[in-house]
């Protein structure tokens, strides 16, 4: 019997390749996840994800793989999103997510005429914020704009050039902030979410620098530059041709 497949939300698990043995509620087979944020298995990651994600697929996971359960046998690519803009030239990009990627996939940049791909060369931690207020030096409290997406564990990277530092984060605290009208006079300053390190801080750093994840890091720099919120896509569900939409390098 050829295979059959649903695509959507009506599904006959007869031709779904679900549960087959017995109709009736709960047995509604299996149907492939639809490309779209929300729906299908795929989940936005991270404060800062677009609401739509183009130029998603789904397919069929590995390629050429037929286990006759669509359960198992279909995904939709993993992707994220840039958080911070990076210019041609560079080899590391901070994202909003990293769980769906690993050392050496081939990934696509961007969209359209300003897409690109890249490979992985290595898969680090998510997330992306400001220093809310400067930063003395032995430290171990970092007060920044929103500590959302990091967590105890990640390594992070304060600050650039001579001033940037490594550190490795032990605890994330985030303020519940008053929703409504102006504050009341003489609250003072808001209060800032805090992103506390394990070792004391070797540097003094000002308020504004970035605070970040280590991101993705290519094997080779981008050859074009791609602004915040630029989707990173993974290949890893359509692996075949034609399988796979096409870009333009």
């Amino acid at each position: 019997m050829p295979d059959a497949l649903n695509y959507g939300l009506l599904v006959d698990p007869w031709a779904a390749e679900g549960y087959q043995a017995a109709s009736g509620a709960g047995r509604s087979g299996c149907f492939v996840p639809l490309p779209v944020p929300n729906r299908g298995g795929f989940r936005p990651q991270g404060p800062n994800q677009p609401a739509a994600q183009p130029n998603l697929s789904a397919g069929r996971f590995a390629d050429g793989y037929d286990s006759d359960f669509n359960c198992r046998d279909f995904a939709v690519q993993g992707t994220t999103s840039i958080i911070t803009p990076v210019e041609a030239g560079a080899d590391n990009v901070k994202v909003s997510g990293v769980a769906d990627f690993v050392n050496g996939q081939k990934v696509i940049v961007g969209a359209g005429d300003n897409s690109e791909t890249a490979v992985v060369a290595i898969v680090g931690t998510a997330g992306a914020t400001t220093s809310g207020q400067a930063t003395v030096k032995g430290t171990k409290d970092i007060q920044v704009t929103s500590a959302a997406g990091f967590t105890a564990g990640q390594s992070i990277v304060i600050d650039d050039g001579v001033n940037r530092e490594m550190a490795v984060v032990v605890s994330v605290t985030i303020v519940r902030r008053q929703r409504g009208g102006p504050a009341a006079p003489g609250a003072g300053p808001a209060p800032m979410d805090t992103i506390t390190v394990t070792a004391p801080l070797t540097k003094a750093h000002a308020a504004g620098v970035h605070v970040s994840g280590t991101g993705l890091t290519f094997a080779a720099p981008l050859k074009k530059a791609h602004g915040a919120g630029t989707q990173i896509a993974g290949s890893a569900p359509t692996p075949g041709a034609p399988n796979q939409y096409s870009i333009k390098l």
